[in-house]
């Protein structure tokens, strides 16, 4: 049976996107790169759709040429960077970043379903993991007690399902300053978003609008707009056990599990190649 395509989100270049850890064009390249090989290696996979919303140019012929001296199909797709991210943070890029790639990718017009992870993360066995009898495959975080919050986060909660009035909080934060304990979200749960598997239709009837919400200097991440938006949802497995994940996280900084030496230096001489260094 033919597997689902790979779709990796990819920020080369942080720019102004806040509460990110990882900035260095470079280093980030290479940790992308550590990823995106380790999946060149994995026979589960055979086709990527590899989708960048910043501006750091490279040369895309070079990763389809690499990725077909491993057997695969890799598909370059660039995005339009949008604004609001410095506004609403890195989950509103991701969102958005998936939202474009759906429209623009031969690859996802052509396959039922995908499996997304995000740029620099490696996650082996997803042919074990995901075995795709369900319309999405997403990891459940545990939730965390919502007691001993103040009252106006108690009644504000449910204003963060709606885009505008999430918008209209993003704006007292930044604007007026108000302070962060009076406003900020209470999340009701979380999806880890690095890493499942979502029909595509799924994705289009119940997620592609999701990123829209996130305020993430408020507390409301993609991972709540997802959990939030699945939580009626029929038929959708829920993976409890936390994910094998091998990279580096671009917001925290901190590394899960080190590739290989050998994938580490065949990273690094990719992305020299890609920048123009090599």
């Amino acid at each position: 049976m033919l597997r689902p395509p790979l779709l990796i989100t990819a920020s080369l270049d942080a720019g102004h996107t806040p509460q990110v850890a990882l900035r260095g064009g470079e280093e980030r390249t290479i940790r992308y790169m550590e990823g995106l090989i380790a999946w060149f290696r994995d026979s589960s996979i055979q086709q990527i759709v590899f989708a960048k919303n910043c501006g750091l140019q490279i040369r895309s012929k070079i990763l389809q040429e690499v990725a077909s001296s491993h057997g695969k199909e890799l598909e370059f797709i660039q995005v339009e960077s949008s604004a609001r991210t410095v506004y609403q943070g890195k989950g509103f890029g991701e969102g958005d970043i998936i939202k474009q790639a759906l429209k623009q990718s031969e690859i996802l017009r052509g396959a039922e379903d995908f499996i997304k992870i995000t740029g620099k993360l490696y996650a082996p066995g997803s042919e074990n993991v995901f075995p795709g009898k369900d319309p999405g495959e997403f990891y459940l975080v545990a939730n965390e007690s919502a007691e001993n919050v103040s009252w106006s986060r108690r009644f504000i909660a449910p204003l963060y399902k709606n885009p505008r009035a999430g918008n209209f909080l993003g704006f007292l934060r930044r604007g007026i300053r108000v302070p962060w304990g009076l406003i900020a979200a209470t999340p009701s749960g979380w999806m880890d978003t690095r890493f499942y598997r979502v029909s595509r239709s799924l994705y289009q009837e119940s997620l592609l609008h999701s990123h829209e919400r996130v305020q993430d200097a408020l507390g409301y991440t993609l991972e709540n707009a997802f959990h939030d938006d699945l939580d009626y949802q029929e038929g959708i497995r829920m993976i409890s056990s936390t994910p094998v994940i091998i990279g580096t996280s671009g917001t925290l900084g901190t590394t899960a599990a080190e590739f290989t030496p050998e994938i580490r230096m065949e990273a690094k001489e990719l992305a020299g190649r890609l920048l123009g260094k090599r």
